[in-house]
């Protein structure tokens, strides 16, 4: 029978992971050392998956509540345990090839971080450990677990992974419609609003000629526009980033589907609105060249060909190994 992982079980680790008081640790019952995966020899306890979910639960109790929350912890916890497993099977693997990473690369790296992340303050990164309760010993071993399972994984994944032209090729054609740009327009609009009364609305349609007017001479419509439209965009010149016609006001659609280039319309009549349009420019619909997207496809491919590698290569460990993840049936 597969355990449940209520969310007191996320509240009270909360609590421990993130130094709160203890009390709400004193009303629940939640053992959070108990054993959560057996990999060989190696034993992962609750608590390391937990402590691995650290630095991703205040986002989880940021962004959702009540039961989706729960839903979501019992998630992570999942994948963390997943990936735990999958190091102490990388381990395993590097000490039976007799892999050793010195102490001289451990301590290089270890002062490359403190110069990138510390401003090169020694002191700083002790304290940072002492804070973590971590002795430098501690995370040296840690480090160099992580050093062992990147070069691992670099021989075993990286190194191997291959993606040729003709592969990236038949991705784009077997998927160009991904990569279909529609009809988009970079217009800017006149604003007017009509008026209640009659007497009103004649006073807007004069106004309006009149800005037409001042157009057609020469005026910049991105100044007029901030002079008089009473649009929400007034203060950018009422302009508009790229559109597609379809996703424009209605009663605008038509014109910017037909309006040249570097044009002005004539005023476009709405319900309780006046319009003047400008079109600055268009871009006909068409698909991106394959030479535009031949990098993102051959990224994307060998990503999921790195993937491919590295889940046959952690079945390949799973069948040598004996591995256990408590609670499941």
């Amino acid at each position: 029978m597969k355990k449940a992982f209520p969310l007191i079980v996320f509240l009270a680790v909360s609590a421990s992971v993130f130094g709160q008081t203890n009390a709400v640790l004193k009303s629940r019952t939640v053992e959070i050392d108990g054993y959560a995966a057996r990999v060989n020899d190696r034993v992962i306890t609750q608590g390391e998956v937990w402590a691995a979910l650290a630095p991703i639960m205040p986002e989880l109790q940021r962004t959702y509540q009540g039961a989706r929350l729960e839903a979501e912890v019992k998630k992570a916890y999942k994948k963390a345990l997943g990936e735990l497993v999958e190091h102490a099977l990388i381990m395993e693997a590097f000490r039976t090839r007799g892999g050793q990473i010195p102490d001289q690369y451990v301590n290089d790296e270890i002062k490359r971080m403190i110069n990138d992340r510390f401003k090169g303050d020694e002191a700083l990164f002790e304290q940072v450990l002492a804070e973590q309760k971590k002795t430098r010993t501690e995370y040296m071993d840690t480090l160099r677990e992580k050093m062992a399972v990147g070069m691992m994984t670099n021989e075993e994944v990286s190194r191997r992974a291959r993606v040729t032209p003709a592969q990236v090729k038949a991705e784009y054609e077997a998927n160009k419609e991904r990569y279909f740009i529609p009809e988009k327009v970079e217009h800017s609009v006149i604003l007017l609003n009509k008026g209640a009364t009659a007497e009103d609305q004649a006073v807007k349609r004069q106004e309006a000629e009149s800005i037409h007017q001042r157009l057609d001479e020469g005026a910049d419509f991105g100044t007029v526009a901030k002079e008089l439209s009473e649009g929400s965009r007034a203060a950018e010149g009422g302009k508009f980033p790229w559109m597609q016609p379809k996703d424009v006001r209605p009663e605008l659609q038509e014109t910017l589907k037909t309006l040249p280039a570097g044009k002005i319309s004539d005023i476009i009549e709405a319900d309780t609105e006046l319009y003047l349009v400008k079109v600055h420019a268009r871009r006909q619909a068409g698909y991106k060249s394959f030479d535009e997207v031949r990098q993102p496809i051959k990224t994307s491919l060998n990503a999921k060909e790195r993937e491919r590698l590295k889940a046959r290569w952690i079945d390949r460990l799973k069948e040598n190994s004996y591995v256990h993840i408590y609670g499941d049936s």
